[in-house]
């Protein structure tokens, strides 16, 4: 009987374990901080303002779960027939909707995939802030369904009350051009501003497929060994007792 127990001992143990490392690499994930903008509901589209040539390219906005860096994600996409002879045109965050004057000394970071039509069709994505300076930053994008982390920040002594992204896009195009998800905007002392209120908890992360798989895998594994344990136990001791 002392074999006995000790094989089921030594199953139940190493089962405990499996599933405990499993369980302990997801729950001990440190929270993530929630961006200014998760794009996982469209109410975060009301913080949207268009501008320049948005118009002349049919800039159409959208939120989609398809590809999403996380969640939901907002789609760029454009559709005109003729060249354009300005390049600025896009979206942007205004400060009076946060309640601040301007966004002097504030950052922006975003998080972009752009597409193979949006590759072929300009070397870059553009961020900026604008008011009383402008100020940008180019964000190549030079690998389809890649995501890339770019930022641009506003100089401290600069009040502008514009910060967003630039499509310079001016040849004609028809198509999906980026992804933008978990947008941060964060002051000059790392401060973010809090989540417009765009997040879907019903779109909370799960545990991974892999990591379920692994777990019924190793049950299943250790529930045989355990039984053929005691199924060859049973045996010696009637081979032992005949």
């Amino acid at each position: 009987m002392k074999k006995l127990l000790s094989i089921l001992l030594a199953a139940a143990s190493a089962f405990t374990m499996s599933t405990a490392v499993i369980a302990d690499e997801a729950e001990t994930e440190a929270p993530k901080e929630k961006p200014t903008f998760a794009f996982d509901t469209k109410d975060s589209m009301s913080y949207l303002h268009k501008f320049g040539n948005a118009s002349d390219t049919g800039l159409a906005l959208d939120v989609t779960d398809k590809g999403a860096f996380e969640g939901r994600a907002l789609k760029f996409s454009e559709n005109f027939a003729s060249s354009i002879s300005n390049q600025y045109g896009g979206i942007y965050f205004d400060s009076a909707d946060f309640g601040l004057n301007n966004f002097a000394g504030y950052t922006l970071e975003v998080n972009i995939k752009p597409t193979k039509a949006a590759i072929k069709a300009t070397p870059n994505i553009t961020l900026f802030a604008d008011g009383q300076q402008w100020v940008s930053q180019n964000v190549p994008i030079t690998e389809a369904d890649k995501w890339v982390t770019a930022s641009v920040s506003v100089p401290a002594n600069v009040a502008d009350n514009k910060i967003g992204i630039s499509i310079p896009i001016t040849e004609p195009f028809n198509g999906d051009v980026i992804l933008v998800d978990n947008v941060v905007i964060k002051d000059n002392y790392g401060k973010q501003l809090a989540n417009v209120g765009d997040i879907d908890t019903s779109l909370a992360q799960k545990p991974s497929t892999w990591r379920r798989v692994l777990s019924i895998v190793l049950f299943i594994v250790l529930a045989v060994a355990a039984v053929g344990g005691v199924a060859f136990f049973i045996y010696k001791m009637m081979r032992r007792y005949r």
